[in-house]
């Protein structure tokens, strides 16, 4: 499937689905080439499902999230990552490279979101706090 990423990392927890958008895999693997270092996926698919378990406990996940499967809004399967960040240097290193090549950063405690809607949609890339 992908050189640094397995069918398992990338999976619906709920559904166990793995559907990316064509071309956000290598997109991904990219990414990780750069950056030298493994990236710890906390999640990367999810089903419609899965996102309003997730809106239903609190967490703060969109209806129409990039994470999602058959995304309806925006026409386009899974084009989003969250990344565990183990410390801050390597956060800093991840966000300038994701900067770099227009990727949308979410920064949090613990993780960074990381989606390419610039390649599926109309949206500029944009960097945000949780």
């Amino acid at each position: 499937m992908l050189k640094y990423f397995t069918e398992d990392e990338l999976k619906c927890p709920s559904s166990g689905e793995v559907k990316l958008a064509e071309g956000f895999g290598e997109k991904l693997d990219e990414l990780r080439d750069a950056l030298g270092y493994p990236m710890q996926l906390n999640s990367a698919c999810r089903s419609n499902d899965h996102v309003n378990w997730l809106i239903t406990r609190g967490y703060p996940a969109s209806r129409y999230s990039f994470h999602l499967i058959n995304n309806s809004k925006y026409g386009t399967d899974t084009c989003a990552v969250d990344v565990h960040v183990p410390h801050s240097r390597y956060r800093f290193q991840l966000m300038e490279l994701a900067m770099k090549d227009e990727w949308t950063i979410g920064v949090a405690k613990s993780f960074l979101h990381l989606d390419r809607r610039v390649d599926y949609t109309t949206m500029n890339p944009v960097v945000y706090v949780y």
